[in-house]
């Protein structure tokens, strides 16, 4: 599930998948407490090079991770191990794509912005922790996500996502289903189409990008 960073907001908006790719190899280079791999485990051996000899690798972001919500992530999905697990604070994994000055003026504000949205109900910006991680279901890569607010419900997120600058496209609906065995809010268009099914649990919320509920359903049954 490759896809490149979009602006902020909108990154937010649709909790969209990007550490395994986003500035060549976020997911393959945590910063300390970081995490990645299978359920958190490392992908490389310690000491080894993730590089071919005499080729040369751009560094990506370095993220100081969380591991409680690495832990949280399932170890398998459909029979398959669960893999590229990393986590960032919310905030620095932001400001980790800005490459010009102008690009980092408008993610503080955008970052600002969010800050006074969240406060309002209740929810700090600066202690949120984003996580993502890649399941295989039936031959599909699927994107899982999380958002942790650390001591808060995570209900709030859901219960005010309208509220979020470009959370929904016009005609999209938000609506409550069993899916997986958990009860979920699914963000729908006027057709019908699924594009995210949400599920709080705690003060973690998961969220699995596809428009199949089959595949939602098989991450939904892994989580706790």
């Amino acid at each position: 599930m490759i896809r490149l960073p979009r602006p902020a907001l909108a990154i937010f908006a649709g909790l969209v998948v990007v550490f395994a790719s986003a500035c060549g190899s976020s997911a393959a280079t945590p910063g300390a407490g970081g995490t990645s791999g299978p359920a958190g485990a490392s992908s490389v051996a310690p000491g080894a090079s993730s590089v071919a000899p005499g080729a040369s690798q751009q560094p990506g972001p370095s993220f100081a991770g969380d591991p409680e919500l690495a832990a949280k992530f399932p170890k398998q999905v459909d029979g398959q191990p669960v893999t590229n697990v990393t986590t960032a604070r919310f905030s620095d994994f932001f400001s980790a794509f800005d490459t010009t000055p102008s690009a980092a003026a408008s993610t503080k504000a955008e970052l600002d912005s969010l800050r006074t949205i969240f406060a309002g109900i209740g929810l700090n910006l600066d202690a949120m922790v984003f996580g993502s991680a890649t399941a295989t279901v039936s031959g599909s890569s699927v994107g899982i996500v999380a958002l942790r607010v650390p001591g808060q419900d995570a209900n709030k997120l859901v219960q005010n996502y309208a509220m979020i600058p470009s959370a929904l496209k016009s005609g999209d609906v938000l609506s409550k289903e069993t899916v997986g065995g958990k009860s979920v809010t699914v963000v729908r268009d006027v057709g019908g189409t699924a594009s995210a099914w949400m599920y709080a649990n705690g003060d973690i919320l998961w969220q699995v990008e596809s428009s199949n509920q089959d595949e939602a359903a098989a991450v939904f049954t892994a989580l706790p």
